[in-house]
């Protein structure tokens, strides 16, 4: 073999290995926050979520993958929440007791509403009073350690209140119902439908709020926030509602029955993600969790299919479909 020939070689490989190497970083993270993680992050999670679904519709009790789904998106949450308040209020040390009884009583409707929903997938009705007890019961616990946290000074009653107060609201109250949605016989279907719905209203609004958003719409709880952006996000979630349940769900609901519904839903979303910022700006964190690469915690990508499960299951009840 000739040196010319050896020269040759040595390119070719420091180009395969260089071509190698460029697929690799192609499809690594960054993990900068940026653009390239966030569709890393986005392609991952739909290939799963897509290889659940088609497991949850055609396996035999496969809606059971949904309800884990959607129980593990609850109770995960809810530690996030906690992990960002269970300090003490001057050193900022973890409490474990403090996080441990007030993670237990914010879960407790979220532990009902999976028990209601698996007993649903295996062809029960669904009882909606063991949903309502959970709930009344942890209610009235975080009042009982709100009253404790308190019992000395009054500032600390008063931040425990605005803390799980709204929490309690997001996590307690709305986040079960999209456990019961996920358990529905179409559960599969509404949930992707719900989804779908979120994400273009988020992605709308972000955009048209970046290109002509001049009007701040709630400074204090989201700086970038724009009205141009929610009224754009609220036209784009209402028209893909129609559209993504006509190809999901069928033609069963009238046009302006959809249109109604999306509205409430979209409605819905911006206000859970708005309640999610204030959360934040408690605390004074960017994100509540770091789950997803370039995305936040687990709250930070579901917070509006929370906030628009419980409008949902209620226009299914009025349109007789529970």
């Amino acid at each position: 073999m000739s040196s010319q020939d050896v020269i040759v070689d040595s390119g070719s490989r420091r180009s395969r290995l260089k071509g190698r190497s460029m697929n690799l970083n192609l499809f690594s993270f960054e993990h900068s926050g940026g653009l390239k993680d966030r569709l890393l992050t986005a392609l991952i999670v739909l290939s799963v979520a897509l290889a659940l679904s088609l497991l949850a519709i055609y396996l035999p009790y496969g809606r059971l993958l949904c309800v884990a789904w959607a129980m593990t998106v609850v109770v995960v949450s809810i530690f996030e929440v906690v992990r960002l308040f269970a300090r003490n209020n001057d050193t900022l040390a973890y409490r474990p007791l403090h996080a441990i009884i007030v993670y237990t009583v914010l879960v407790l409707p979220g532990l009902a509403a999976a028990s209601v929903a698996a007993t649903s997938v295996f062809g029960y009705a669904i009882d909606w009073t063991l949903l309502y007890l959970s709930l009344l019961v942890a209610g009235v616990g975080l009042v009982i350690v709100q009253v404790f946290e308190g019992r000395t000074q009054l500032d600390n009653a008063s931040r425990f209140a605005e803390r799980y107060g709204v929490a309690f609201l997001l996590l307690g109250v709305c986040a079960p119902q999209l456990i019961v949605l996920s358990a529905l016989p179409n559960g599969v279907q509404l949930v992707w439908w719900l989804a779908g719905v979120v994400a273009l209203n988020d992605t709308s609004a972000y955009f048209a709020g970046r290109a002509f958003g001049r009007h701040t719409m709630a400074p204090a709880l989201s700086p970038k926030k724009t009205v141009e952006g929610m009224l754009t996000g609220l036209v784009v979630g209402a028209l893909a509602g129609v559209v993504l349940w006509r190809f999901l769900l069928g033609d069963g609901v009238s046009t302006g029955k959809l249109v109604f519904i999306s509205l409430l839903a979209t409605l819905a979303a911006q206000a859970a993600d708005l309640s999610k910022s204030y959360l934040k700006r408690l605390r004074g964190v960017k994100d509540t969790g770091a789950f997803f690469p370039g995305h936040g915690g687990i709250l930070d990508r579901f917070d509006g299919m929370i906030g628009a499960a419980p409008v949902v299951l209620v226009a299914l009840a009025l349109l007789g479909g529970l």
